[in-house]
């Protein structure tokens, strides 16, 4: 009996693009999302890509169409274009399951383990979480989904244009995100895991793929740094600096492999836990690397490998990398499991579907309860606007962990504000020289201490710290709310006291503590 075609088994994909939508309405960020998402949406006014590694270049130039599209037949607004990009990404919520269900269905032949595999990835925290938000994951799990099944369309047919198709799709991939190059071994191996064997066109044609690949991965990236376009050397070497200063407050180490694990188990706990088992189970079966196999491996490698870079301790929504190619094997295991209990197919789905729930409920509202504050943190970025309307618009601003929503305002055009950066932009012991210069230059500068906006945790401290102590070197004027304007000790008519010392009450608090239970 043939199976089902992907037109004809629309009762098994459908349901799955409408929960992964409801979902995504449902957790959508109240403002555009992460601070990533405000540097896209104002490269995506701009059409310039970003200075991060590649660049992003795909998807925030498409974004830049869509936002001239917009702005031509709408009149939307600069102002609100994050609202087209963050619902652009929640309209492909969906196309990814789906994709990733078709991948599934390729290489696992079945269309109950292909219903569990998008379930895998559908019910993710971290899915749900940047489904709502302008930020590449959702983008990137699509195009990596649609450019391994015309890959693998193209080996078992044994047609060079797929082949190549799909290995130019995965390149553009990498312009999206840059995770999508750690499944290049999957051009390499994927042929002779097909059955190709190792003769001149087979050896030729994947070559080619992958010359193809580089091509397309690299190419926009070269591009904009061989022409030096609207300067990208200089900020691609500003981003290098700063990502020097991140990796030196967090080095890697093997001691980061526990955060890494907890989050993977947090991204798929069915993927994580089953995997081994299932691999092995896979092996014994087919006696050999079946393609369910292979691209299962490269995707948890891909995550293994992510633990070279720092930042996998502070992001764990990078662990969705290695899942569109873990959750077929590990969903056809689980089918192939129950099914030899139940001795029901139907049966065996259903008790692997509600599994995958129940657990997804538990361990999302764990995820649910530490992500609700920075939810709000994101809501006071959006409303920001409000505040910065009361300094000048070319004032300079101390504003903490708000500096991201002086960034996106004036660069969207609201304003023309500069700012005393915080963490790699952060002066340190060169603070009040920083102030000083700006106040002999005849710059305003202004000071928001809200306490959401100085934290007291790990290198943060030392920000807060180094503020406090301004209360002892300038002279404060209250304007509104939060914020000061800071003046020279010497402008007798700035009196006011900001009381700075309060946003470090929560370290006085520890210390008290710890104070305490020692005399005890």
């Amino acid at each position: 009996m043939q199976p089902p075609t992907f037109v004809a088994a629309w009762r098994w994909w459908l349901p799955l693009a409408v929960l992964s939508l409801v979902l995504a309405l449902l957790f959508v960020d109240p403002f555009a999302g992460d601070w990533d998402a405000l540097d896209y949406t104002t490269l995506a006014l701009k059409g310039q890509p970003s200075s991060m590694v590649l660049g992003r270049s795909l998807f925030i130039f498409a974004n830049h169409a869509l936002w001239l599209g917009a702005h031509a037949l709408f009149d939307l607004k600069a102002e609100q274009a994050y609202l087209l990009f963050k619902y652009a990404v929640v309209a492909q919520s969906p196309l990814a399951v789906v994709a990733c269900w078709e991948l599934a269905r390729q290489l696992a032949a079945d269309v109950r383990a292909a219903t569990v595999a998008a379930l895998l990835v559908a019910l993710s925290p971290f899915y749900i979480m940047y489904s709502g938000q302008a930020m590449t994951e959702i983008p990137a799990i699509w195009l990596l989904a649609v450019a391994l099944i015309i890959h693998l369309h193209g080996l078992r047919r044994k047609n060079l244009w797929l082949v190549l198709a799909g290995a130019a799709l995965l390149g553009a991939c990498v312009n999206v995100r840059e995770a999508a190059l750690l499944y290049a071994p999957w051009l390499v191996f994927a042929p002779f895991v097909c059955g190709w064997r190792l003769r001149r066109r087979e050896l030729l044609i994947t070559a080619l793929a992958c010359l193809t690949f580089l091509l397309c991965a690299g190419g926009g990236f070269a591009s904009w740094w061989l022409l030096d376009i609207g300067l990208y050397r200089k900020d691609w070497h500003g981003w290098v600096a700063a990502t020097r200063l991140e990796a030196a407050r967090h080095p890697v180490s093997l001691a980061n492999f526990g955060p890494l694990l907890r989050n993977f188990f947090i991204t798929a706990p069915f993927a994580l836990v089953a995997f081994p088992v299932a691999a092995y189970r896979e092996w014994q079966l087919r006696r050999r690397v079946s393609p369910l196999l292979a691209l299962a491996l490269v995707g948890f490698c891909a995550n293994l490998a992510l633990i070279g870079h720092y930042s996998v301790v502070l992001n764990q929504r990078y662990l969705l990398t290695g899942l569109p190619g873990i959750a077929p094997l590990v969903a056809a295991y689980l089918m192939r499991v129950e099914t030899n209990i139940r001795r029901n197919a139907q049966r065996a789905f259903l008790t692997v579907t509600v599994g995958l729930f129940c657990v997804a409920v538990l361990v999302g509202q764990g995820v649910y309860y530490y992500q609700h504050p920075v939810s709000h943190t994101h809501a006071l970025t959006q409303d920001y606007r409000a505040r910065l309307a009361l300094v000048p618009r070319d004032a300079v601003l101390l504003a903490g962990s708000q500096t991201v929503s002086v960034q996106f305002w004036r660069g969207v055009g609201a304003g023309e504000w500069e700012t005393i950066g915080t963490g790699a932009g952060w002066p340190g012991a060169q603070l009040s020289a920083v102030i000083d210069a700006h106040l002999r230059a005849g710059r305003r500068v202004f000071l928001d201490a809200d306490p959401r906006c100085w934290a007291t945790d790990g290198w943060q401290l030392e920000e807060t710290q180094a503020l406090v102590a301004l209360e002892d070197q300038f002279r404060f004027r209250y304007l509104t709310q939060t914020i000061y304007e800071i003046r020279p000790v010497s402008d007798q008519t700035a009196h006011d006291a900001p009381r700075l010392r309060t946003l470090l009450a929560a370290v006085d608090q520890t210390h008290l503590t710890a104070n305490s239970s020692t005399q005890r």
